[in-house]
């Protein structure tokens, strides 16, 4: 029996977008059929890149028929009305990080989601997809450490300038809303959640450093969470570093630690640490941090349409990560603990 070709739509040819063309294209049941783009410059490169029919506006696209998966590579603000347009007209949609920029947005996109006819969607967390942080989890459920007690995570890299300005979005709270959280991080906060259950409420701290007067969000971020169960998470992000360090993660359990370092798994042993998974990305620092989870992703994504099942990463699955951003800066504006949103 010949499987099932998808017809694919890429909305938005930015950067993110070029990873998910190179993902596409080494499919064999998946063909871009569309690109969209509002720079003529840049759906030029894609049609070239893709062969496939170029558009200007989103909503031409998401009302074609014959579209069966739209990926939305938009700025963050877009992420929630193409999502939910594309649902109510049947489309699949896999979307970008974060999924949305405001909670109302997200519950709004969840939503629509699981109404009759909608389609099928699902949130770029590729990190959930390395093989480090799949052997962490199994590790942390299998017990043979003891209970998990909490994390802490440090996300550190370099962001300014040009990165901001020239993107026309990056840097405002109407449009990308927030800063080092909710870009940089968000991944890393995922994790937090997916590695050790649902966070219940946090304390945060936010503050523009040396981006001051570029940006109306956050270069910095600390935090304190607290789990369902009480264990804690300690929370520490900067765009303000002079370069891009790995992203770390402490986990700490009852009988021993591990920590995440970039790609890489350690067993922290009597101070020392023992490498039991070197990932399968080469590295998650700054760009590369898109990495082979895209791949590993969207495969999965695909194969889920193909059998008709549902997606495991799906609205409800991406909120919590959204919810701790979001309540960390309002922890922070407000100056006190603040309990999470549910979806």
């Amino acid at each position: 029996m010949e499987q099932k070709k998808f017809r694919a739509a890429v909305i938005g040819c930015g950067g993110i977008s070029q990873v998910h063309i190179a993902a596409l294209q080494g499919m064999k049941n998946v063909e871009i059929a569309a690109v969209c783009d509002i720079r003529e410059d840049r759906l030029a490169k894609a049609v070239e890149k893709t062969g496939a029919k170029g558009y200007a506006d989103w909503h031409d696209v998401v009302a074609l028929p014959d579209i069966d998966v739209a990926h939305i590579c938009l700025p963050h603000y877009l992420h929630a009305p193409v999502t939910i347009e594309a649902l109510r007209l049947g489309r699949n949609v896999i979307t970008e990080k974060p999924m949305a920029t405001t909670v109302e947005d997200a519950r709004a996109m969840i939503a629509a989601s699981e109404q009759p006819g909608a389609g099928s969607l699902g949130v770029i967390f590729q990190n959930r997809y390395i093989s480090s942080v799949q052997h962490a989890k199994k590790i942390i459920e299998s017990g043979e450490l003891g209970a998990f007690l909490g994390v802490s995570a440090s996300v550190c890299w370099r962001r300014e300038g040009a990165y901001y300005t020239e993107s026309g979005w990056r840097g405002a709270k109407a449009t990308e809303g927030a800063g080092s959280l909710i870009n940089q991080s968000i991944h890393t906060l995922d994790l937090l959640s997916y590695l050790g259950g649902p966070i219940a409420k946090v304390r945060g701290s936010v503050f523009t450093g040396l981006n001051e007067g570029t940006i109306e969000v956050e270069d910095n971020a600390m935090a304190v969470a607290l789990y369902e169960g009480g264990q804690r998470a300690v929370i520490h992000t900067s765009n303000n570093n002079v370069a891009d360090d790995p992203v770390e993660i402490n986990i700490h359990l009852e009988k021993g630690a591990l920590k995440l370092f970039g790609p890489k798994l350690y067993a922290v042993e009597n101070g020392e640490l023992k490498l039991i998974d070197a990932g399968d990305n080469k590295t998650v620092v700054g760009k590369s941090v898109w990495g082979s989870g895209h791949s590993a992703q969207l495969e999965d994504y695909y194969t889920c349409l193909a059998e008709k099942r549902h997606f495991w990463l799906d609205g409800r699955s991406a909120f919590p990560a959204l919810s701790l951003v979001l309540n960390i800066v309002r922890s922070s504006e407000e100056g006190k603990w603040i309990e999470l949103d549910r979806a």
